[in-house]
């Protein structure tokens, strides 16, 4: 977990201003000063870095050479705020969507490259936060690839498995399932979908029956409390008794009819 400020210390500040700095990250030629106490008590990899002889141990200067300088960027204000890049609250389009969950995922990649658990754990919340608010196959499809191929973490791997397991039914279609997972695992996936496509139709026709059938004996119980006698005038009964008939339907759903229980006269 990034530090916390103490009474009148902004860890933001020193981030700013490099003041007391002993350590610097450089990528791509941009530097980060940053301090051995914040960073290295996050990371493993950086504290094993500065305590080696090798050459950051003795210069004090780490190169990152395999992530972007704007994912550096993150990781370094992750570490001394506990967050990074604040999401919009405003509803995204799809491509700066797009922009936004691959952010996510590199982010994750180097959290999970120099051992930020706490950071590679967020970066992963806010991309199913992220397909929570706005979900679109398409962003899916290639948030999926990146994190596939730049990040390690088996969590990450397992929240995009999850939320491609509840949103199958949109993802059958997509040509980028088979570079995704392979042909033969793309047509098992489009059979599942498929399969699941079936089970909720089954589902909605069950509810939509059900619905019916209560629907039905409502308007049969309104009938009774309304009727006091026979609607037959030769029925000899002082007062309506009656019977629910089921009439079975092979081709469908049931029919109920309401019976006098004395002349069997329908109502």
């Amino acid at each position: 977990m990034a530090p916390v400020p103490t009474a009148g210390v902004d860890f933001r500040d020193l981030l700013r201003s490099g003041q007391f700095s002993d350590l610097t990250v450089v990528c791509r030629g941009i530097e980060f000063k940053l301090h051995k106490v914040i960073a290295c008590l996050q990371s493993p990899v950086f504290l094993a870095a500065v305590n080696s002889d090798f050459q950051e141990g003795r210069t004090g200067v780490i190169k990152i050479d395999q992530f972007d300088p704007e994912t550096v960027r993150r990781l370094v204000e992750f570490l001394y705020t506990g967050d990074y890049g604040r999401q919009p609250q405003e509803p995204q389009p799809v491509q700066e969507q797009t922009q936004g969950t691959v952010l996510h995922v590199r982010v994750n990649a180097i959290a999970d490259y120099y051992g930020v658990k706490a950071l590679g754990h967020l970066a992963t919340q806010k991309i199913k936060q992220a397909f929570q608010d706005k979900w679109d196959p398409q962003t899916f499809m290639i948030t999926a690839k990146e994190a596939l191929g730049a990040s390690g973490d088996k969590t990450l791997h397992d929240a995009m498995a999850r939320i491609a397991a509840e949103n199958m039914t949109d993802l059958v279609g997509c040509p980028e399932l088979t570079d995704l997972v392979g042909d033969f695992a793309a047509e098992i996936m489009r059979h599942q979908g498929k399969k699941h496509a079936d089970l909720v139709a089954m589902h909605l026709h069950a509810e939509l029956g059900t619905a019916r059938v209560v629907a039905r004996f409502r308007k049969i119980i309104e009938e009774i409390n309304q009727r006091e006698y026979c609607r037959n005038a030769a029925c000899a009964e002082a007062s309506f008794g009656c019977n629910i008939e089921q009439v079975d339907n092979p081709v469908g759903e049931p029919t109920y009819i309401l019976r006098c229980s004395y002349c069997r006269c329908r109502h």
